[in-house]
Order: C-alpha cells, then structure tokens, then sequence
C-alpha cells in the first residue's frame, strides 16, 4: 500500500467528516429533534437488550459498514465519500441536538470515550475506499492500476487493525460510556 497516497486520502477523509460534522451542528434545531427522535424510535428495542447483545449488534454494524465502504470503494470512490459525508452531517445534528438539551459534558461522555477509536477507524476505512476508487478510476481510464492489490492490502488493514479497533471501541461504549453518562447526568 503507497502511504503517501493513504495518508492523502486520510486528510481527505478527515476534511470531509470534519465539514460535515460542522454543517450538521448548524443544521436547525428542529431537524435535529427530529431525526433524534426516529433514531431513538429506531433503537428503542434495544433499551432491553443486555450488553453481550448490544455488543454484538454494535461492533456487526460497524464492521459490516468498514467492510462496505473499502469494497464499494470500487464504485470510484463514492459510496465512501457519502459514508463519511452522512456520518458527519449525523454527528454534528447530533451533538448540537444532544448538546441543547443535556451540555457539553453529557456530549463529550457519550461519544469521546468509543469515539477517540471508532472515529479514526472509520476516517481509515474511508482512506482505503477512496484509495481503491482512484485505482479503479485509472481502470476505467485504461491506465496502470492496482485495484486487485490495494482491494487485498485494504482487506489485511481490515482484519489486523479495522476489526480490533471495532471491537474495542464497542467494548467501550457499552461499558464505559454508560458509566460516564450516568455520572455526568447525576444531580
């Protein structure tokens, strides 16, 4: 895998994520609220669940998307480029949402303590989407490409770094992060 190219395509990610969060905080109030609320409809069945459960239902979507966004990555690139893009408009209507009603201390314990670990997991994965979508851009243009083995090199990062990575930031945030919510939002 050329580092030079991963590391600008990490940037690129991370301006990406970085905008989108900062347009999805100026989003209006009243947006927010309301995808809160079909989120928290959404996830309601799993108020019940045990942590074990919750686990696994978190760290299989998270690693379900990784896995997608490097392998559609092929599609040029974008599936990868709306991934970061939707997750960070959703980020930032979610802490301006969170922040109006519980602060700044409720935002930062319920997303800093997985976040500091699953944010630069799903920047990487991004990283390695957009790596295949510009060799299989140079395929469609006929040129010299690498697609097959930057697909295999993406996959290797997947399974020694994305996964692990995944897994300890599910860890976290169906222990900690509860922990920290419970003492922040405590009379």
């Amino acid at each position: 895998m050329d580092q030079k190219v991963l590391v600008q395509n990490l940037l690129l990610a991370s301006i990406l994520f970085s905008v989108a969060v900062t347009l999805g905080t100026t989003a209006s109030l009243d947006t927010s609220s309301e995808m809160l609320e079909e989120l928290g409809e959404l996830l309601r069945p799993l108020e019940t669940a045990g942590r074990f459960f919750l686990l696994f239902i978190i760290f299989l979507n998270n690693a379900v998307k990784a896995l997608g966004v490097i392998i559609f990555g092929i599609f040029l690139g974008l599936p990868p480029l709306f991934f970061i893009s939707a997750n960070g408009f959703i980020l930032g209507m979610v802490i301006s949402s969170v922040e109006s009603v519980e602060g700044w201390e409720y935002v930062v314990a319920s997303l800093a303590p997985h976040g500091i670990i699953e944010v630069p997991i799903l920047l990487l994965t991004t990283a390695l989407g957009f790596t295949i979508g510009w060799q299989s851009f140079k395929w469609i243009m006929r040129r010299n490409n690498l697609v097959k083995s930057r697909l295999s090199d993406s996959l290797k990062l997947y399974l020694k770094w994305v996964l692990p990575g995944l897994f300890a930031a599910a860890i976290i945030e169906v222990s900690i992060t509860p922990w920290l919510l419970g003492l922040v939002s405590s009379p």
